[in-house]
């Protein structure tokens, strides 16, 4: 195998099985230099974060893999998610503002051509302006603060039908939850409500899918009642057994035990989740007049 291939089996499979044989890899692959180590650092940082939570070993590579390449987007997402759990803030915001800004750049020069893979950079520039947006709403930040995105980007990418590209509707389903997710942290609930049912309407979200994303934008709004309706809608359009999560969301909302009891009756009953519905429908029960 090549080093560029030795690297990607290291980030991508053996971090998984052996993350140490993994590092030793990247090493010797980033000691050659020049785009190799470029590469097998970005992967050393990724693996310290979310592999070992190494922070500064972390911070470490992906400042190395910047200073070779300035504003690459995929080193600044890291490091300022190693910002963010060491608590600094405010260089966490920074980061993610210029990678953001990268992303951006590359976008606007798909509007010509997309090239293969496009639509999962736009995925990615969503996914970086959901984590700036939480982490500014974390801050205190007014939610009437904007996060640096141009949505006219995401509003051409859906024009474009760039998700149509993997022939099922997996990434449809991601870009649209993830821009609910900024509308409503952005404090723009009405227009993720308008959005999402459009969407559904041409057939760019499952009916679940919209199900769960109305609920939430309804929640958002106040309106407990409706949002208890829409996520009992959502679980009534999947098979059983249904997700445990949902239900115990929904019963909440619902203030009613009725769907906690359907639920329990999926599950085998010495599972993890029924003895969570359990719990719920204690707790439910307690609650309800």
């Amino acid at each position: 195998m090549s080093v560029i291939d030795d690297i990607r089996q290291a980030a991508f499979e053996l971090r998984r099985t052996d993350p140490q044989e993994a590092v030793r890899v990247l090493r010797r692959a980033a000691a050659q230099g020049g785009d190799a180590e470029v590469l097998a650092r970005g992967a050393l940082g990724e693996i310290y974060l979310e592999e070992f939570g190494d922070l500064d070993g972390a911070a470490s590579e992906f400042r190395k893999v910047l200073a070779a390449a300035p504003g690459l987007a995929a080193a600044e997402i890291g490091l300022a998610r190693t910002r963010r759990e060491a608590g600094d803030f405010p260089e966490a915001d920074a980061g993610f503002g210029r990678a953001l800004e990268s992303l951006a750049r590359d976008v606007k020069g798909f509007e010509k051509e997309p090239p293969p893979g496009a639509e999962e950079v736009v995925l990615t520039m969503l996914e970086v302006a959901v984590e700036l947006a939480e982490l500014r709403a974390a801050s205190g930040h007014d939610k009437a603060l904007s996060v640096p995105i141009d949505e006219d980007v995401l509003h051409w990418a859906a024009g474009e039908k760039l998700f149509d590209a993997e022939g099922d509707q997996d990434d449809w389903i991601r870009f649209h939850a993830l821009w609910t997710q900024l509308r409503l942290l952005t404090g723009r609930a009405e227009e993720a409500l308008a959005a999402i049912r459009e969407s559904e309407r041409q057939g760019q979200l499952p009916p679940p899918e919209a199900a769960r994303l109305v609920s939430l934008a309804l929640e958002d709004l106040g309106d407990l009642p409706r949002a208890g309706a829409e996520a009992r809608r959502m679980l009534e359009l999947l098979p059983a057994p249904w997700p445990v999560g949902e239900v115990v969301r929904a019963a909440h909302l619902l203030g009613k035990n009725d769907i906690l009891e359907q639920a329990l009756g999926q599950w085998p009953p010495d599972s993890d989740e029924a003895r969570t519905l359990r719990e719920a429908l204690g707790l439910v029960k307690l609650g309800t007049p």
